[in-house]
């Protein structure tokens, strides 16, 4: 996921240190969480290193939806602290190290560190602790003996809540979406929050009103949504606290379902979409892109954006190829540049308010053919270096400073 709190710790790590993937199989090597096991297995004296924060990795974390439980055995050191206490991990400079964090970003940084500092065999764990639980940890899995967790909840993806509500549509799971009352009905003055739909079935009780509302929430399995994860987390708590036993929180919310490739989906109706206007994320963008050709790609970022000057650099990463440049600002008096009888797709740095503010307004204008590239520019990136077979997608970029490659 680029939810709000994957991208906010992404830019603390831009600033730090601004590349993102040109060291990736350079100066480490990388490895997808499927791969993991077997990786592992070949690897004598290995060690497990999460560059997380302590809260992170013992899941104590102020925002609860980066409580994602830890791999057994790892160590965790702080990717800010990893520098003055190299001393402690010295003697595996020879041996495999496998470093990891959340979303895979700290850990590339991390992982660059241990290089640059004579650690020779690093790999960098794709991904993070987030796509263990995206990608689903089967019961017999070895992935899922791998992770362990302080958490009173289970966290599971919407693949497994598919198979869940296939085992039992009857008496399938109870599904509580706690994001407010205003975003769940879609009237929210935000067009980002109106755009995130419902899973079918769900039963809205926002978060603020939970504690008041608990007799309403029955005491059987239990499912909680929202549309990031960190409320659905914090209400997994309160129903804990409260005496619920079979509590499971969906990773980062509605977010994350419309991260997940369609053809991987295991049940594609039970996502209800709330706008006419089409969205795909990265991996479906590229396949869009290798069989369309009569389309209009709108990059509605600011100036400097485009043009990689942003004073913010680590905002500098160039643009989609054949982009067309209409920032969100100005793009209500260009509409006459553009043309009605084409696809378009519009995409941002991320997915900000604005790139959903302009899919509405084209469509009130009379662009019937709009769709919109979930996470922009940033995730098809990120997709680029962290997904497994989607290395292709950096080709669709162009112009990016050496410092952000």
């Amino acid at each position: 996921m680029l939810n709000k709190f994957f991208l906010s710790a992404c830019l603390l790590v831009a600033i730090a240190a601004n590349g993102q993937f040109k060291n990736d199989n350079v100066l480490y090597k990388t490895v997808d969480p499927s791969d993991l096991c077997a990786a592992l297995e070949k690897s004598k004296g290995y060690l497990l290193l999460d560059v997380r924060s302590p809260g992170e990795h013992f899941d104590t974390s102020q925002s609860p939806g980066y409580n994602l439980g830890h791999l057994k055995g790892a160590v965790n050191i702080e990717v800010r602290e990893l520098g003055k206490r190299l001393p402690e991990i010295e003697g595996y400079k020879s041996k495999p190290v496998f470093v990891y964090c959340s979303h895979s970003q700290r850990s590339r940084r991390a992982s660059k560190m241990l290089a640059d500092s004579g650690f020779t065999n690093v790999f960098n764990i794709n991904g993070g602790m987030t796509a263990f639980h995206y990608k689903g940890l089967k019961e017999k899995d070895c992935l899922k003996s791998l992770v362990e967790t302080n958490n009173k909840y289970g966290i599971i993806s919407i693949n497994e809540l598919c198979g869940k509500l296939e085992k039992d549509k009857d008496k399938g799971p109870f599904i509580l979406d706690v994001r407010a009352d205003s975003a769940f009905r879609h009237i929210s003055r935000d067009a980002k929050a109106n755009a995130f739909g419902i899973i079918r079935n769900a039963v809205n009780i926002p978060l603020a009103e939970l504690p008041g509302k608990l007799a309403a929430v029955p005491r059987g399995e239990i499912v909680i949504t929202d549309i990031y994860g960190d409320d659905a987390a914090k209400a997994a708590v309160l129903l804990i606290q409260n005496g619920y036993g079979n509590v499971s929180v969906l990773i980062e919310g509605i977010d994350r379902i419309l991260y997940t490739d369609s053809k991987d989906l295991r049940c594609r109706d039970v996502y209800i979409s709330p706008v006419s206007y089409k969205m795909f994320n990265a991996t479906e963008f590229g396949r869009y892109a290798a069989a369309n050709k009569n389309y209009t790609l709108v990059d509605i970022r600011t100036k400097e954006e485009f043009e990689n000057t942003h004073k913010d650099s680590w905002r500098n990463i160039g643009h989609l190829k054949n982009a067309v440049h209409i920032p969100a600002d100005v793009i209500s008096s260009r509409l006459a540049e553009l043309d009605k009888s084409k696809d378009l797709v519009i995409y941002g740095f991320g997915t900000g308010t604005e790139v959903y503010a302009t899919a509405d307004l084209l469509q009130k204008n009379g662009f019937s053919n709009v769709r919109l590239l979930v996470g922009g520019i940033f995730n098809l990136r990120w997709s680029a270096g962290n997904v497994k077979g989607q290395s292709h997608l950096k080709d669709l970029v162009v112009e990016v400073p050496e410092i952000n490659r």
